[in-house]
């Protein structure tokens, strides 16, 4: 199965403008080993997870084998270079699996981006790592008292030719993983979105330490922790972009494009639960007759599909304006926003085509079920989203009545 040159994936052409055609014949070769990938080996380790609520270290192993850590990586550090529009058919199968196997993918191909934000020799070293090594990069935002925005207490202070880190972060995932985490901070005196700075602290700082959180109720296996920082020296050469810049860093650098990937693995999940209903609905007899026949069902059915179609397109969208080099704040919001309920309706909809038998543990939705909840989370809630997009509303309308004033 391919991604583009006029190939179908679910209903869509993807077809992008000015795209190598090595790099397109490369994606769908990725893909197709992504698909053997669900067909061969996911079930076994999604089994083993379930199981044992660990991810095993030969499954991070697998995925350095097949390749699938280095996708959207630039290919100067050896990389494949995947643009947001190759890369996003590629992660919707990904996410027909198992919350953690989908979990580390995005984390490999997602959040090296905050790495990819600092200088050369920053880059060279740590993207260098992630590619030829399989380490892996954490992103510590979140705080337990101040959540994600403009108020965060983990602070700065600059002593010496060092910064002194002092703090708490927490829901922090594959921090324990991670071979470095990109730590969002406070200047000390530092006020609003300019008083945040970005920091790379490789894993075993003194300083810095490491206290696992209970397991989550979906994505088992995929941990995350407190960190607490107490007087964790970092150098000036540890600064990831501009001090003052840590928003842009967090915000236009990693959380945009990451939201519109988060939509894109709700797109494959609500997929996968939509399929598994779909067969379950036409073998499931009552009356004589299969329930895929009776007319309630089919417009649960459309509805869910229609659904999952939309969302898909949203995520497409703003892919394309990622690639094209255009602020996707607004588009990554709307797709995630309209995923968490997509998602969240589907899911719902196949639990309860499914009825009583959906509901226990093991059967082809149940685990669905709770793995779509976590994506309700991951890189903000649909409030948050909903404030992202209002804000865009409202500043347009203004710029608009500005413009027209000024002409006339």
């Amino acid at each position: 199965m391919s991604i583009l040159n006029a190939s179908e994936l679910n209903g869509i052409h993807y077809q992008p403008l000015a795209i190598d055609p090595a790099l397109v014949d490369r994606a769908n070769e990725i893909r197709n080993r992504v698909l053997q990938f669900r067909r061969e080996e996911a079930k076994d380790w999604a089994e083993e997870i379930e199981r044992t609520e660990q991810i095993p270290q030969a499954l991070w192993k697998r995925m350095v084998e097949l390749g699938f850590h280095k996708l959207t990586q630039p290919k100067q550090y050896g990389g494949e270079g995947l643009p947001l529009t190759l890369y996003f058919p590629i992660l919707e199968e990904i996410a027909h699996c198992h919350g953690s196997i989908r979990m580390i993918f995005h984390a490999y191909n997602s959040i090296w981006r905050t790495v990819g934000q600092g200088t050369d020799a920053q880059q060279a070293h740590w993207l260098g790592k992630l590619v030829e090594e399989g380490a892996l990069v954490a992103f510590a935002l979140t705080e337990p008292d101040n959540g994600t925005g403009i108020d965060l207490r983990t602070t700065a202070t600059y002593e010496n030719g060092k910064y002194i880190l002092n703090g708490r972060k927490h829901l922090i995932t594959f921090a324990e993983e991670a071979a470095v985490l990109a730590v969002i901070a406070k200047m000390e005196g530092g006020a609003g979105r300019g008083g945040l700075t970005a920091f790379l602290v490789p894993q075993g700082r003194a300083g810095m330490k490491l206290e696992p959180m209970a397991h989550m109720m979906g994505d088992k296996g995929c941990s995350h922790a407190v960190i607490t920082f107490e007087n964790c020296e970092v150098g000036e050469d540890e600064v990831l972009g501009e001090i003052g810049e840590g928003y842009g860093v967090a915000v236009r650098g990693f959380l945009d494009q990451s939201r519109a990937c988060i939509a894109q693995s709700a797109v494959g999940l609500a997929q996968e639960a939509l399929d598994a209903t779909l067969q379950f609905t036409r073998k499931r007899v009552t009356f004589g007759k299969a329930i895929a026949s009776r007319q309630a069902v089919q417009m649960r059915l459309a509805e869910m599909q229609i659904a999952v179609q939309a969302a898909r397109l949203l995520c497409l969208d703003a892919a394309r304006k990622y690639d094209a080099g255009q602020d996707i704040s607004l588009e990554a919001s709307i797709a995630k926003a309209n995923a968490i309920r997509m998602v969240g309706e589907v899911t719902d909809g196949a639990l309860a085509l499914f009825g009583g038998v959906g509901y226990c543990v093991g059967s082809p939705v149940e685990r669905l079920y709770r793995d779509a909840r976590s994506l309700w989370f991951e890189e903000g809630t649909a409030e948050m989203q909903k404030m992202t997009i209002a804000d865009a509303l409202v500043t347009n309308a203004r710029r608009r009545e500005r413009e027209e004033k000024k002409n006339g």
